[in-house]
């Protein structure tokens, strides 16, 4: 319904975010890749900077200009923590 509005384009599902997020999440819960992040000099605060650059440049880059673009993979809903983290202006609509 949010694509019906002209300052809106959400667009299909990307269904690789929701797995992207998956293989963050599962770094950040073991020590040892952890201990491999922060022996390669890989942050948790660089590590959300590149996820979240990579996943803007999914939410732009699969549809047309607006003024306001969304996401609608529904598995998302699993991370929004993660996602608020590393965009704190975000707005999330629960529907």
């Amino acid at each position: 319904m949010l694509d019906a509005h002209p300052d809106i384009w959400c667009g299909k599902e990307t269904r690789v975010l929701p797995r992207i997020l998956s293989i963050a999440s599962k770094m950040s819960q073991s020590s040892l890749e952890q201990k491999r992040l922060e022996s390669s000099g890989v942050s948790e605060e660089l590590l959300d900077r590149a996820i979240a650059a990579f996943m803007s440049e999914i939410i732009v880059g699969h549809g047309s200009p607006s003024k306001y673009l969304c996401n609608k993979d529904p598995l998302l809903l699993q991370h929004m923590k993660h996602i608020a983290r590393m965009f704190p202006k975000a707005k999330f609509l629960l529907m």
